[in-house]
């Protein structure tokens, strides 16, 4: 009986954690939008969009799927392509008919980094299966994985269709890994779904799959004959992994391209608001070198790597794949980019593991403690340099256990973290009655309703939400937390939208409670 526990104490270990994980993420981002700590920007629009979609579905209105009232520079009703290509949104929708509110789309994120795990878990031990110690490495780094400060944050932060992509990505791998390539193209498909730019990512991945059999026209004339001479498989699997690279490559290429040049454009008439980020490049292009060399770079990097303790840094050719991505963050004029509290690092999460991995296993590798043999022949350094390498497994193991506890107790936000955010789980605000009040009474989706900041993900359950601005005009009622109308980070719109309302004799204020206000037009 122990012998079979002690046997599966390792797989025993990695349910515990992920179960562990997903229930307490589900409840804490739960909890946040429920106690009015999320926000409009995201979580709001994001089940607008989904909402709409699910509306859609459910009347036969195909003109609602993916619709969102414009977030941004107009009142007008546009898609949600016209600012980012996650149509993942729309295949998110019919889990809506089961509940259609935001706790849907916070338990699915949680549910699905949570199984990146799994993946993490399995590439290891692909990975090195020549080390004693293999299914302890691929434990600890799963741990790692699910202590990840930049993974739980990006959780934490409201909800974004690019934060299933770190499952997705990790589910691409392994399956190439276990040549089951189209389990692996199926997932890097749901992978680009979820944000324009992931296609780079995937294309790298596929320029990297081509490097790693072979490259010439040998490498061709090996895969056509091996196609021609098709036994026990169909022509479309032979096919799929005869040029599974170039598929790869043109899906990411492809998928960019048009989402950045064609699809994007057409539904905003105009090119992506991100690409205002890089103008400056445009202006003095010599301006790349003060940028990649500053010092908010290489922290940026550090914080990233450093939880994996630097590992990654032993498999550069796997954190290559990812180079589009950190680019895109690092030369980004956008300072939050570069800041792990939001999702921007979702992409990069999947291969900094990955590397970490791979840097393991070059690190166990005899090959690699070459430079140390001068060393070994010195009498004084014999013994202890042996004695390190006869343990080597033990010591990297122990040293990645450090390094994880050390930056989840510094940077995670979780209770016993540094920076731990503990809002959530405090006392509902006595506000809150009111906004469930209204909530309530609102519930009628063709109601035009205008929201500050933090009421916004309570009240996009319509078709038509215009967050509190100058575009509060355009709504039937107006629902504002005082308190996040003067001191949010939206303020330097809502304090003059505010202030016009006061004198707007189209509205009548009828709700005055708990710094809950609520206007009517007339």
């Amino acid at each position: 009986m122990f012998a079979q526990l002690k046997t599966n104490l390792p797989s025993l270990l990695l349910f515990i954690g992920v179960i562990s994980y997903i229930l307490y993420f589900s409840l804490f981002t739960i909890n946040r939008y429920q106690k009015l700590h999320a926000h409009y920007f995201d979580l709001g629009i994001m089940h607008h969009a989904v909402y709409n979609t699910y509306k859609g579905l459910e009347t036969g209105n195909v003109g609602r799927i993916l619709e969102i009232t414009n977030p941004h520079t107009t009142a007008n009703q546009v898609k949600r392509m016209s600012v980012h290509n996650d149509v993942t949104l729309a295949l998110i929708a019919p889990l809506y008919f089961i509940h259609n509110g935001p706790e849907t789309l916070l338990v699915l994120q949680s549910v699905t980094i949570g199984f990146g795990a799994l993946f993490i878990y399995l590439i290891t031990l692909h990975i090195i299966p020549a080390a004693p110690k293999r299914t302890w490495f691929a434990l600890m780094f799963a741990y790692s994985y699910l202590l990840y400060p930049g993974l739980q944050k990006a959780n934490n932060f409201d909800f974004h269709a690019v934060t299933l992509a770190t499952s997705f990505l990790l589910a691409m791998y392994y399956y190439w890994l276990k040549k089951k390539y189209g389990w692996s193209i199926f997932f890097a498909l749901m992978s680009v779904l979820t944000k324009e730019q992931v296609g780079l990512t995937v294309a790298g991945f596929g320029v990297y799959a081509y490097l790693h059999q072979a490259t010439g026209v040998k490498l061709f004339f090996d895969k056509l004959k091996s196609l021609l001479k098709f036994k026990r498989t169909s022509i479309a699997s032979s096919f799929i992994q005869s040029y599974f690279s170039p598929i790869m490559i043109l899906l990411g290429v492809g998928w960019t391209y048009l989402s950045m040049n064609y699809i994007i454009p057409y539904f905003r008439g105009g090119e992506h608001f991100g690409t205002s980020y890089f103008t400056y490049l445009k202006d003095d292009p010599l301006q790349i070198f003060p940028v990649l060399f500053r010092y908010e770079t290489w922290h940026y990097i550090f914080i990233l790597l450093a939880p994996v303790g630097l590992l990654a840094l032993v498999s550069l050719p796997h954190l290559l794949i990812v180079a589009p991505e950190f680019a895109i963050n690092i030369l980004s004029s956008n300072s939050n980019m570069r800041n792990i509290y939001f999702h921007y690092n979702s992409i990069l999460t999947p291969f900094i593991f990955i590397a970490s991995i791979y840097g393991v296993k070059n690190i166990l590798n005899k090959k690699f403690t070459s430079p140390l043999a001068p060393l070994l022949t010195k009498e004084g350094n014999k013994g202890w340099l042996k004695l390190a390498h006869n343990n080597k497994e033990t010591i990297v193991l122990i040293y990645l256990t450090v390094c994880t506890t050390i930056f989840t107790l510094y940077m995670s936000p979780l209770p016993w973290g540094l920076h731990r955010d503990m809002y959530p789980w405090q006392q509902a605000p006595a506000k809150l009655q009111d906004v469930l009040l209204w909530k309530e009474y609102l519930k009628d989706d063709q109601i035009k309703v205008s929201a500050s900041g933090k009421l916004g993900p309570h009240f996009t359950s319509r078709q038509y939400y215009y967050d509190f601005s100058w575009k509060y005009e355009f709504a039937d009622y107006i629902v504002l937390d005082i308190y996040d109308v003067e001191h949010g980070y939206m303020n330097h719109l809502t304090m003059p939208a505010y202030k016009d309302l006061q004198s707007d004799w189209r509205y009548i204020r009828i709700y005055n409670n708990n710094d809950i206000e609520v206007y009517k037009r007339i």
